[in-house]
């Protein structure tokens, strides 16, 4: 799928390793630091600063019809044709002979293969949804300073083979100024042999939408995280043809391990991983409506990151990233089938299922662990009596609740912030509520309640002040007057930290 991967800007590929930059030598650095190296150069760059034309735009990149290509990519001696969308806003360019040129079937425009022809319906479909949806429009490249913009104001797409992915976006050329705002092109494969679709139309209309989002991307800021312009193209993609399931098909990436945050994906082949964080779009789709993930967008320059341009938006919205971080996580817990029907997402029942760590009722912890940013962690518990159950952590970097199974289905309706008592099986969710990095250790303590009785939504019982002492200690306080001061002084302990916590918001 796709994977930004220098020089591409953006690859839908089966998988790819980053590539970084080499670390300098110690010959490469006494240079650097020698100013007879640096000091020509240092002066050039500022007489650039100041030239005349230090605005003008330059090219970016090549395309496959140029001598040279496009990435690697190129039509060679071949004849090439080309096709307009409907709308007039997409042409579609491809070979007609060698290893580009598409399949030759011809059975819904004569004369023009199939795959051209469902290719620029998938553009149309797509630039009209993104229109409807309010994003701004890919940039044009109508002012383009390379050698070929395709003959035409409207966005190019150029159907090519492929060794090992299935769609690229690339820039042509880019704005001055900040962001960094692009105008591109697309390059979709022109066959989908062995890419595990269906068909020649189920790859283009899997492929082209995503792509073009990559522009729309572009329009707003071309260095995105790399992790949301994945995600949220495979969201993108979904809303144009809802009825395909190229979305679903990677989420296994990021429920196996949700411990990692959305952000900060693996090293090394991370395809999967990236396009399944669209899990996170789809969720904040679901809890608040379609144009959120456009006010992300329209928050870009305001804020320092898409997570931080996101918690802008849902601070406006009355809640945070923090909040609905853990409801997320929640979410999460639902899927597979193990969530109510009204629970979580209403595709749920099809997700992959998080991890569940058994935990034993009786263990002192019940479990300890480190969250280090926007991480989720997943626990089963069944106590055989009511159990108290606790977080012990910082409350700025971590979170938790306890989601009640009702008739064999996590109710999320009946969640509980903790501390709560858990009467009967639960999942307890522990979630990250903050981006830094640094080690956030947790521990889940249960206590069993005075009276052996669940209160309501976090409380111990009837009148009680929602602070409980271990059974061991309330026994020797009938036989001791010294234990019983020392229940007097720990109840006084309790009391207080009740008062802490008034205030605190519930799980809604």
């Amino acid at each position: 799928m796709f994977l930004s991967v220098w020089p591409w800007k953006y690859a839908k590929v089966a998988g790819c390793l980053d590539a970084w930059p080499l670390r300098p030598s110690r010959e490469g650095m006494r240079r650097a630091l020698n100013p007879v190296v640096w000091l020509p150069t240092l002066l050039a760059a500022a007489a650039g600063v100041f030239a005349p034309d230090a605005g003008a735009l330059t090219c970016d990149g090549g395309r496959p019809t140029d001598a040279a290509g496009s990435q690697g990519v190129s039509y060679g001696s071949a004849k090439v044709s080309f096709y307009d969308s409907a709308s007039g806003l997409a042409r579609v360019h491809y070979a007609l002979s060698g290893p580009h040129a598409p399949p030759a079937a011809s059975t819904i425009e004569a004369g023009v293969p199939d795959a051209v022809v469902v290719a620029a319906k998938a553009a149309d479909d797509a630039l009209a949804k993104y229109a409807e949806l309010s994003y701004v429009a890919p940039l044009s490249d109508g002012n383009s300073p390379c050698a070929s913009n395709g003959d035409s104001d409207a966005v190019d797409i150029y159907l090519t083979d492929f060794a090992a992915a299935d769609g690229q976006a690339a820039f042509d050329h880019c704005e001055a100024g900040s962001p960094k705002r692009c105008a591109g092109f697309v390059l979709v494969e022109n066959d989908f042999r062995g890419g595990g679709y269906a068909d020649v139309a189920e790859g283009m209309r899997t492929v082209v939408p995503h792509e073009l989002f990559h522009l729309v991307q572009d329009a707003y800021d071309a260095d995105v995280e790399r992790w949301w312009a994945e995600g949220s193209a495979q969201w993108a993609a979904k809303q144009v043809y809802p009825e395909l399931k190229d979305l679903e098909r990677f989420l296994p990436a990021y429920f196996k391990s949700p411990w990692r945050p959305l952000n900060v994906p693996p090293n090394g082949v991370i395809t999967d991983f990236l396009y399944a964080t669209a899990i996170w779009p789809v969720f904040l789709q679901q809890r608040f409506d379609t144009s959120i993930v456009r006010e992300v967008y329209d928050g870009f320059g305001q804020a320092d990151g898409v997570f931080a341009s996101t918690d802008v938006v849902l601070k406006a919205h009355g809640s945070s990233l923090a909040k609905e971080f853990l409801q997320f996580a929640a979410y999460n817990a639902t899927t597979a089938g193990r969530g109510a029907d009204a629970a979580g997402y209403p595709e749920g029942a099809s997700y992959p299922a998080v991890p569940l760590k058994g935990l034993t009722p009786g263990a002192d912890p019940l479990v300890s662990d480190i969250d280090s940013g926007l991480g989720a962690y997943y626990y089963s518990l069944q106590p055989d009596a009511p159990l108290r159950v606790e977080l012990d952590a910082d409350p700025e970097r971590v979170a938790a609740l306890a989601i009640p199974l009702i008739d064999g289905k996590l109710d999320l309706s009946a969640a509980q912030s903790l501390p709560a008592t858990i009467d009967g099986e639960s999942t307890v969710v522990v979630a990250g509520q903050s981006l830094l990095r640094t080690d956030a250790p947790f521990t889940l303590r249960g206590v069993t309640p005075i009276g052996g009785t669940a209160g309501a939504k976090g409380d111990s019982g009837p009148g009680s002040s929602g602070c409980s002492i271990r059974r061991g200690a309330r026994e020797n306080a009938a036989n001791s007057g010294a234990a019983l001061g020392f229940v007097v002084i720990l109840l006084g302990r309790c009391r207080a930290r009740q008062r802490s916590r008034k205030g605190r918001e519930p799980w809604v």
